[in-house]
């Protein structure tokens, strides 16, 4: 791994567990909808964890096809321009379901890889 993916990777690392960390404070969809600011949080953990999923090299993402590249840029496009219409649902399933298992393949990559220059 180079260098360019391994600062990308704990990028995506940290923000994946400061989202989970703040879903900790709350219980719920509903405690998010009636939180803003650990909803904007998190949103925000989200569409970050978006748009660096973007500047991965395609020979890294086409070789890790087990995650949803895809979908996980798409959630950064809808949280970026859809905001106010995002379901705390969707949102409180990423941070609960999702975000772990991100977080799980990213330290594999990390622990793993190596950061070369």
């Amino acid at each position: 791994m180079n260098s360019r993916t391994y600062s990308i990777l704990r990028l995506m690392l940290r923000d994946a567990n400061e989202a989970i960390m703040f879903a900790s404070e709350i219980d719920s969809a509903d405690a998010l909808a009636s939180n803003p600011l650990y909803r904007k949080a998190i949103v925000m953990s989200i569409l970050n964890i978006g748009e660096l999923t973007k500047k991965l090299s395609p020979e890294y993402t086409q070789m890790h096809k087990e995650i949803p590249w895809k979908k996980i840029s798409g959630m950064r496009d809808f949280a970026a321009h859809g905001y106010h219409v995002m379901d705390n649902e969707i949102i409180w399933d990423v941070v609960s379901y999702s975000l772990p298992g991100l977080v799980d393949f990213l330290h594999t990559q990390l622990d793993g890889g190596t950061n070369q220059k």
